[in-house]
């Protein structure tokens, strides 16, 4: 298999898991920033994007430093942290691979 290689990376304004919002819109002032790689700092890599309203990223979970592909269930917060529910039926960035697709406004 080919090795995967970022051509961006997404920056938040948010630098903890603590105090992220359970959905976007309830804090739609809050901004993050895609930077691209210095090779596709190109303006016409962009061109035509001004003609839609949302993307699609394929991004990988920096922050998830587990190694533990086995563990299949989370507690999320919502829940009070007591209850298990299976990993892909949560947010959680603990997952079993590290990459994930998300569709965003810009």
């Amino acid at each position: 298999m080919k090795e995967i290689r970022p051509i961006a990376f997404f920056r938040s304004p948010l630098t903890s898991k603590f105090g992220i919002p359970r959905q976007s819109g309830l804090a739609d002032n809050l901004v993050g920033k895609i930077v691209f790689e210095p090779q596709y700092q190109r303006e016409e890599a962009l061109r035509g994007l001004e003609d839609f309203d949302y993307l699609w990223l394929i991004w990988g979970f920096s922050a998830n430093k587990s190694t533990d592909e086995g563990k299949l269930t989370v507690r999320p917060p919502r829940l009070g942290g007591n209850e298990r529910l299976g990993v892909f039926a949560t947010r959680s960035p603990f997952r079993p691979k590290w990459s994930w697709a998300v569709f965003c406004s810009y």
